[in-house]
């Protein structure tokens, strides 16, 4: 099989990148391991970032979703802080349903979308040869000139071609019955020590169900940090044992490496997980656009420009945040008792929720922090 690119995963980076690709004539190949694969995610997607890839509409027609329009945010020690959305909504989505969607407008462009396992890439004097091998045992051969490594934190490309992959927290969510589920418009966000660890403990509303995890840098941790969780939040005799627990890795996001050669790195391989609020989805898309864009122009060095020049300063605040943040309690407390004040909730959507240009916004939003800013300008990331 010979084509101009294969896309290597088909999660939302990989399909994005396919997607594109194909729209503009490129002939192109995504392979997937498992399309039944549902990655234990929270499934939280602001409406922006979808509107802003123009399938927004799309993606409302054609899968279920429940709509999110507030945001409670539970500090270590203080009162929560409620936030009502404004200029947007979180949609929540079943991650199965909508990475076999984002699939499915990739393969109405024109990619030819396989189900199979990357065995092995080996250099031939032309064009890259990857062996993939099908759920039947089939194998195919596929040339190409470019490979897009969006196979996740677990990248095989990056293990067979000896690249860098990104170091990452772990999660551990699990189904909570929808009888439990008090505010089906809101996310909760909850901080602190006893039931997460350089992360925050989580609940957001599906539609049959309520996603309720937790994360930490120690997967040893996971099991008494999601007890210690459930029993804070719901205050009733949930049997943790009954219940299926998935562990997953969340990319810890450091500069890194773009490209090498004719391979290319997206999403989650790349580690485009936004510090602080952990959010994936969207940045992994962007990824795939710019990686895209580098490609139909071939000048992959136009892809880490693209990239820098977006998110660089954001991403690398944000760490400066995090890294301060995390881990103390009280730290922890005093950030999030700033965003009572309606005006840094104001700058918090405009970044965070309606996708708004960080460049600009970043400065007013560190101005607003007033007294901490020296102390995390000063402060040493690990």
């Amino acid at each position: 099989m010979q084509c101009e690119v294969l896309v290597v995963g088909g999660g939302p980076a990989g399909s994005t990148a396919a997607r594109l690709l194909s729209e503009k004539g490129i002939e192109t190949v995504l392979v997937e391991r498992t399309f039944a694969f549902d990655k234990p995610c929270g499934g939280g997607i602001p409406s922006a970032g979808l509107k802003e890839f123009d399938i927004l509409d799309l993606i409302k027609k054609n899968i279920s979703f429940n709509t999110v329009t507030k945001v409670k945010i539970f500090p270590p020690f203080s009162e929560p802080i409620e936030v009502s959305l404004k200029g947007g909504e979180i949609l929540i989505f079943n991650r199965q349903k909508f990475d076999s969607f984002m699939r499915d407008l990739a393969e109405k462009s024109g990619t030819r979308v396989i189900e199979a396992e990357l065995v092995n890439i080996e250099q031939t004097n032309k064009k890259t040869k990857s062996i993939v091998r099908k759920k039947g045992g089939e194998t195919l051969e596929i040339y190409s000139k470019y490979i897009i490594a969006a196979d996740g934190v677990n990248s095989k490309v990056c293990s067979i071609k000896g690249l860098p992959r990104p170091d990452y927290y772990w999660t551990v969510s699990v189904h909570i019955p929808k009888n439990f589920m008090d505010n089906k418009d809101t996310c909760e966000f909850w901080f602190g020590s006893s039931h997460a660890s350089f992360f925050y403990s989580w609940v957001f509303p599906g539609l049959d169900y309520l996603s309720v995890g937790t994360g930490a840098e120690d997967i040893r941790k996971l099991k008494s940090f999601i007890v210690n969780f459930v029993k804070k939040r719901f205050e009733s005799n949930i049997d943790i044992d009954s219940l299926k627990l998935r562990a997953y890795k969340i990319p810890k996001w450091k500069k890194g490496i773009f490209f090498k050669e004719n391979i290319i790195l997206c999403g989650d391989a790349l580690g485009t997980v936004m510090p602080v609020s952990f959010e994936g989805i969207y940045y992994s898309m962007k990824s795939a656009q710019f990686a895209t864009e580098a490609i139909i122009t071939k000048n992959l060095k136009l892809y880490k420009k693209l990239w820098e020049d977006s998110f660089l300063r954001q991403f690398s605040m944000m760490k400066r945040f995090q890294e301060y943040m995390f881990g103390n309690d009280e730290r922890m407390d005093q950030w999030l008792n700033i965003h009572r004040d309606s005006s840094i909730q104001e700058l918090a959507m405009a970044l965070w929720l309606r996708k708004e240009h960080g460049s600009k916004l970043i400065p007013l939003y560190l101005k607003a922090f007033g007294s901490l800013i020296s102390r995390i300008a000063t402060f040493k990331i690990k």
